[in-house]
């Protein structure tokens, strides 16, 4: 059973923040693992199931991030930056390297080989890869292992292409910090003026959704394709920045729709990161010390608390669980039957 007991204490300067987290509430189920749930909204059962064990899957990494779900092999795929590899897991065969290395290779002066953020295109069978080494967006064809170059830049390379979401029609977006540049953007390896987030058309056009985030990071999309999440790993103002979105162009930007502040009261570790998006569009979003699980109107309902750092997490396993990648540790925790409807953001 996963237990539900909140130790966090909701402080008073963050009075707004708390308000939108609401209530903390206890609960006595056993605790299995070394994984806790922190519940403060009685909706959250209709995401986790209460009647299971948080798995621990693999261990050993040294920073495990971009997690996806292949659907048509029945397999997870993430990357472990530092050690320029992929790996695969499933339920068969368990833990096996992928791709060793991971990134495409030749990494320039200043930029730290490895990958990123991973997604599995379902719609032309291929992985889509965030590449440090090239500073660009790879694509993988799984069937022939074929790799080609996707989103490159406009003569200009990008900084280091961190997490990555598809619209239905193949549009991409993706965000793009210096993470991946050993100064952190600071010497001659960083190109662009902007840590930028952008959009990415079928015609291959790029174009520049917003270059005034300090430090975008994890990207996510509604159901309905009418909002873009991007968490903001800025030590100074830890968020989810919301844009509201009409022909995949911005017509409104929430800068602060959820203060990740809120979570780190309790010394919690880490930076906001990646996220995945549940059918009705609740965010499972990487926070510091765990995974928020946050609703459609900016209301936290709960943490999967790991006690480390987070990198991101995604739903798999044909929405049975959730996978999250925590600093060198890969876990699952076994997720409801998850609300079809999509709610929609006032």
């Amino acid at each position: 059973m996963i237990s539900r007991r909140c130790i966090l204490a909701w402080p008073l300067a963050l009075a707004a923040t708390a308000a939108l987290v609401g209530e903390a509430r206890s609960e006595d189920h056993a605790l299995a693992g070394t994984l806790r749930i922190d519940s403060f909204d009685a909706r959250l059962d209709d995401y986790l199931a209460i009647d299971t064990q948080p798995e621990m899957l693999a261990d050993g990494f040294k920073w495990a991030e971009g997690p996806t779900w292949d659907v048509k092999r029945d397999c997870l795929y993430f990357s472990d930056i530092p050690a320029n590899r992929i790996y695969r897991w499933d339920e068969r065969r368990g833990l096996t390297i992928f791709k060793d290395p991971g990134g495409s290779g030749g990494a320039a002066a200043g930029v730290m080989p490895g990958t990123n953020g991973l997604l599995y295109d379902a719609a032309n069978d291929r992985l889509l890869i965030c590449d440090q080494d090239s500073r660009s967006i790879r694509a993988l064809t799984l069937a022939d292992d074929g790799a080609k170059l996707l989103h490159a830049g406009d003569g200009l390379p990008f900084n280091s292409p961190n997490d990555l979401v598809l619209a239905k029609d193949g549009t991409l977006f993706f965000t793009d910090p210096p993470y991946g540049l050993i100064d952190g953007g600071k010497g001659i390896a960083k190109r662009r003026s902007v840590n930028g987030i952008y959009r990415a058309g079928k015609e291959e056009a790029i174009d520049l959704l917003d270059g005034a985030v300090s430090y975008p990071n994890g990207i996510g999309l509604s159901p309905d394709e009418s909002h873009l999440y991007v968490t903001v790993s800025d030590p100074a103002d830890p968020r989810i920045v919301r844009f509201e979105l009409r022909g995949g162009k911005v017509i409104e930007r929430i800068d602060r729709w959820f203060d990740m502040r809120v979570f780190q009261r309790d010394g919690s570790p880490g930076m906001p990161d990646g996220m995945a998006v549940a059918p009705d569009g609740t965010l499972f979003v990487a926070a510091p010390g765990g995974v928020a699980v946050i609703d459609v109107e900016g209301r936290a309902l709960g943490r999967i608390v790991t006690g480390v750092p987070t990198g991101n997490c995604c739903i798999g396993s044909g929405g049975k669980w959730l996978y999250i990648t925590a600093n060198d540790r890969l876990w699952r925790v076994r997720l409801a039957d998850l609300p079809q409807t999509v709610r929609h953001a006032t």
